[in-house]
């Protein structure tokens, strides 16, 4: 498991991070207060649609963005600790989206290449079922991880969740969240309750995380088929792609399909 975590962190670590061009993920970037953060494109900026942050620091935004148009690059810095904001790029008809949450260690250059069969095989085998497995392993042994080995577990970013949803005979909570930046993934510990008095059998590849009014499906599920009465269940999911990107400040919920 050791090694695992190693590698992971490793490539999350590192403040100069290159990405291949892909419009099917959300990108996470860490900035700071103390110095810019510059994003860099292999073609230039079409059009920017951002939130949370402005050209002109006299609006005193949370996120100061620099850009000239018809650049290929963008820089941007956080204005104060807590900051966050989002942008999404277009580029070449293509839509690439970017969140920033201000952190220590923030990453000073982010630069996205073109997308190689190369490139597109290492991203695959990063969420392929192996790796994935690995992140609910490392999720699962984090307090351990953070007793034994705290410079690898601060690495992971951890939120401890609070909240509970019922829905018919069951009762859901999300018990902690854990995110992977450099997999673009988020762990769930959830309890499922089955308070009927019949057991209720469905799909565990169905399940899901609720933001909002969206539904984002679970790359990866370790939980029975079957939910007895009267019995609480442990579960955890995995969810990469756009869902690996959302802040942990976001108030998550667990989609339930329909029992049978």
């Amino acid at each position: 498991m050791l090694t695992a975590v190693c590698a992971s962190l490793a490539a999350g670590a590192a403040p100069v991070k290159r990405y291949p061009l892909d419009d099917r993920a959300s990108f996470a970037v860490r900035i700071g207060t103390e110095a810019p953060t510059t994003i860099v494109f292999p073609d230039k900026i079409a059009a920017l649609d951002g939130m949370n942050l402005s050209a002109k620091a006299d609006d005193a935004p949370p996120v100061l963005l620099s850009h000239q148009p018809g650049a290929n690059y963008l820089s941007v810095r956080a204005l104060r600790p807590d900051a966050s904001a989002a942008v999404n790029v277009i580029l070449r008809g293509k839509v690439i989206a970017l969140t920033f949450t201000a952190g220590p260690e923030p990453d000073r250059t982010v630069t996205f290449t073109e997308a190689t069969p190369a490139a597109t095989a290492r991203t695959d085998l990063g969420r392929s079922p192996v790796r994935l497995l690995s992140l609910l392993d490392q999720a699962s042994h984090y307090a351990q991880l953070a007793e034994q080995y705290p410079a690898l577990a601060s690495r992971i970013e951890h939120q401890v969740l609070s909240g509970e949803t019922p829905d018919g005979a069951f009762s859901s909570q999300l018990k902690e969240v854990f995110r992977f930046e450099s997999e673009g993934a988020l762990v769930f510990r959830t309890r499922i309750e089955n308070r009927g008095t019949k057991p209720v059998h469905f799909d565990p590849a169905r399940l899901g995380v609720r933001v909002g009014s969206q539904i984002f499906p679970a790359t990866l599920t370790d939980a029975p088929g079957e939910f007895p009465a009267h019995r609480a269940t442990e579960v955890w999911l995995v969810l990469v792609g756009e869902a690996g990107g959302l802040s942990l400040k976001n108030t998550f919920s667990l989609a339930l399909p329909s029992g049978e």
